[in-house]
């Protein structure tokens, strides 16, 4: 498959996914996905999002008991990263190997709080209220082996997804997320 047709069918499965979240609601735990490529089994060509099986409980760490604090989902991430990469890599790698296709990408879908001066605008812009925490969003994050990064964000409230789709720049390729989901997918394909 050319990378611009499996960019294309990556950003089509991304939106599916975060349209069947924004479907269910808010206030759901994150989720760790493998895109997988069945285009060999199909004459159109698609993507599948396959949920990683992982314990949850590792995203139940995110509320810091007896208080509103609370952490980032990517701490919990970085923490499966760790442990699918190392520990249990030959369990991450069987799993693959059951899948219908090829993984070609990894995906993080979280909610969290833009506390950016950009969310703020983004959140007044579509007249939505801007809570002085943040502004809370939905994220699905995804890195192919094409080397491209992409992101969806929902603000609560909107109608709309923005989408970004890009090869990252260094700022962006360091940030947290983006390597874990690069150490994920090198991890399959090891």
């Amino acid at each position: 498959m050319q990378p611009e047709r499996r960019s294309t069918l990556i950003l089509r499965a991304l939106n599916a996914v975060e349209a069947l979240a924004e479907t269910r609601g808010w206030g759901a735990y994150p989720a760790v996905l493998a895109l997988v490529d069945s285009t060999a089994h199909t004459i159109v060509g698609s993507i599948d999002a396959e949920e990683i099986p992982i314990n949850q409980d590792v995203w139940r760490q995110h509320t810091v008991p007896g208080t509103r604090f609370t952490l980032p989902y990517w701490i919990g991430l970085q923490a499966i990263t760790d442990t699918l990469t190392t520990v249990k890599v030959p369990r991450l790698r069987a799993w693959t190997r059951e899948q219908i296709g090829p993984v070609i990408a990894m995906a993080f879908l979280a909610e969290g709080l833009d506390t950016s001066d950009a969310g703020r605008r983004a959140a007044a812009a579509h007249g939505l209220p801007v809570d002085p925490d943040g502004v809370p969003v939905r994220a699905v994050s995804a890195c192919d082996i094409d080397g491209r990064f992409y992101q969806l964000l929902r603000i609560r409230g909107a109608d709309t997804v923005s989408t970004t789709v890009d090869h990252p720049d260094a700022r962006t390729s360091a940030g947290s997320v983006a390597v874990s989901l690069r150490r994920l997918l090198n991890a399959t394909h090891a």
